[in-house]
């Protein structure tokens, strides 16, 4: 996983102004990232990840990491099986996504979604070149 979300790093740009970007990844049950959402968001309920990015954040008292993210593996596994896909296709999905988040993209708009969306694709595309993520998120049993 680590070499992958390096990878993914890189792509989005977030290794050019910090060679040394640290990034926490947390998989969390529906609970957790409900309260996330809530206390952090603003949201009620459940959602896929949550990003925090600390390195724009000059008062942030989390010196040891740089991004942070929140991945529900509750809602990754119903919505694989709702969209007929691989619970590790979209654990990898949201990290994208969460990272895309940390980059500076967002998708509050229309228009925003049509380019995180087209973005994901495409990096996605250029990571099952080199990353078997059934190897790295092994997929769970009914």
């Amino acid at each position: 996983m680590n070499r992958m979300v390096e990878e993914l790093c890189r792509i989005c740009g977030l290794l050019e102004s910090n060679p040394f970007f640290r990034l926490a990844i947390n998989f969390v049950d529906t609970a957790t990232i409900c309260q996330l959402n809530k206390d952090f968001v603003g949201h009620e309920g459940s959602t896929d990840v949550i990003s925090f990015n600390y390195s724009t954040d000059k008062d942030s008292s989390n010196d040891d990491i740089d991004g942070e993210l929140f991945i529900c593996t509750d809602t990754a596994e119903s919505a694989a099986k709702r969209l007929n896909r691989k619970f590790s296709e979209e654990i990898a999905l949201y990290i994208v996504h969460g990272i895309l988040h940390i980059s500076g993209e967002d998708d509050s708009t229309v228009s925003e979604r049509r380019r995180m969306r087209c973005l994901e694709r495409k990096i996605i595309a250029k990571l099952v070149k080199s990353f078997n993520f059934s190897e790295i998120f092994p997929e769970r049993s009914n």
